[in-house]
């Protein structure tokens, strides 16, 4: 999602990365590997660079991708569940990969 709202606006990157709260102890979106690791810069391998010169974390429970997703949509106005609707599957298994 990232990558297609950027594409869509060239500035949204910078608007997400802007929000006060990501993670509860990472941000979902930096500029740098090491940004998106702190206390923890041996994860920062695990990191996906989504357009260059942005990185983001792809390892998220199916609850913490469609926060993200949600939190992209506000930015970039979209309105989650009727301008894009997700299916994140209904497997039991709580963790994914974005």
């Amino acid at each position: 999602m990232f990558g297609e709202f950027a594409e869509r606006e060239p500035d949204f990157l910078q608007r997400f990365a802007a929000l006060p709260k990501h993670g509860r102890k990472r941000r979902y979106l930096a500029h740098t590997k090491e940004e998106l690791y702190p206390g923890s810069p041996h994860l920062a391998n695990n990191a996906y660079e989504v357009v260059p010169g942005w990185w983001v974390d792809p390892h998220a429970s199916k609850a913490g991708i469609e926060r993200r997703i949600k939190m992209a949509c506000e930015v970039a106005g979209v309105d989650y569940g009727k301008d894009l609707i997700i299916d994140l599957g209904q497997t039991e298994d709580s963790s994914y990969t974005v």
